[in-house]
């Protein structure tokens, strides 16, 4: 009996090697690879860097500054680093101020001798209109203020407002077009005839006729400020 079970296991192990060598020769080895499909890439911490030259690398404002998770669809909270410019006039803007701020244990986010913005709970929309307050009340409205996020803890945005259905701020990501920006917040408002927008750069405003014209030489940058038109 033990000579039978033998054979039999004997036979059902050379069946198995048999099977697996037809299988493998049925695949050839030029079969092609199935690509790798992935979501575009942000830009990295040192591309944020060069695009404010002089300023440090990271969103850090010392060595006790925490790492916080960031949504730029969310609230801002004691932690959040916000790289910004602060631009004065429209034709010949000034810049006013540069820095890196993080917001502190109160919600506040300090602006040197100007003063603090209550950002703590705010989306990043309701944060810049904060921050322009704080530069009308101490004395800067003569000229249009223009704020200018650059970057939340290391993801570099940019912001659509004006005929959008809600002003948002967005992450930016490598050969992003001035069209995919404006795809994403969901286009114009419901209705809307308007073609025209500015984009907004160091303080300078752009206009464009179209979405075409713009996508033709223009790429957006972390700290643009995308305004569509509402009437032209």
């Amino acid at each position: 009996m033990s000579r039978v079970l033998t054979a039999l296991l004997f036979a059902a192990a050379s069946f198995l090697l048999c099977s697996c060598g037809m299988i493998k020769s049925l695949i050839p080895d030029s079969m092609p690879k199935l690509p790798k499909i992935g979501l575009p890439s942000l830009p990295s911490r040192n591309t944020v860097a060069k695009l404010v030259p002089g300023m440090a690398e990271r969103d850090k404002v010392n060595s006790e500054d925490p790492d916080v998770p960031f949504n730029s669809r969310g609230t801002l909270g004691f932690g959040h680093t916000v790289r910004l410019e602060i631009y004065e006039g429209t034709r010949s803007p000034d810049r006013i101020y540069r820095g890196i701020e993080m917001i502190n244990a109160e919600g506040l986010l300090p602006l040197g001798k100007v003063g603090t913005a209550r950002v703590g709970g705010l989306t990043l929309p309701k944060a810049a209109e904060a921050i322009a307050t704080v530069f009308r009340l101490a004395g800067r409205n003569t000229r249009e203020i223009t704020v200018q996020i650059i970057s939340v803890e290391n993801t570099p945005v940019i912001l659509l407002n004006g005929d959008v259905m809600e002003p948002e701020f967005i992450p930016i990501f490598d050969d992003m077009s001035v069209r995919q920006a404006v795809t994403v917040t969901g286009g114009r408002k419901s209705g809307s005839t308007a073609r025209g927008f500015y984009i907004s750069r160091h303080g300078q405003r752009h206009f464009f006729t179209s979405l075409e014209a713009a996508d033709k030489n223009w790429r957006p940058q972390a700290g643009d400020i995308i305004t569509l038109s509402p009437d032209i």
